[in-house]
């Protein structure tokens, strides 16, 4: 029991998600586009950070309410005309948007 609950811990700490770091990329988003696709809202930009595929971040649409309140206040900023800071996590090229901020 004592070899397996040690290689499960060590597996986990050195597996690379628990290094991943979620960060507010440097560059707001001024030029950008919300889309709906396949239940899944995404942010498009040619701001967005170099790591992110296809130069967009999602929006997870699982029905959480943080969830559904990032979508709206996207939507919200949209509507305004806002630019928009986002964080995403650093290690994944399928960037996830887990905060946003509107700017002036």
């Amino acid at each position: 029991m004592k070899i397996t609950t040690a290689l499960l811990t060590g597996l986990l700490l050195g597996s690379p998600f628990c290094f991943a770091e979620r960060y507010w990329p440097a560059v707001p988003l001024s030029d950008w586009s919300l889309s709906l696709n396949n239940g899944v809202a995404y942010i498009t930009s040619a701001q967005m950070a170099t790591h992110c595929t296809h130069s967009r971040a999602q929006i997870n649409m699982s029905g959480t309410e943080f969830d559904k309140a990032l979508y709206a206040y996207a939507l919200s900023a949209k509507a305004k005309g806002k630019k928009l800071k986002y964080v995403v996590d650093s290690d994944h090229t399928t960037c996830v948007i887990s905060g946003l901020a509107e700017i002036d």
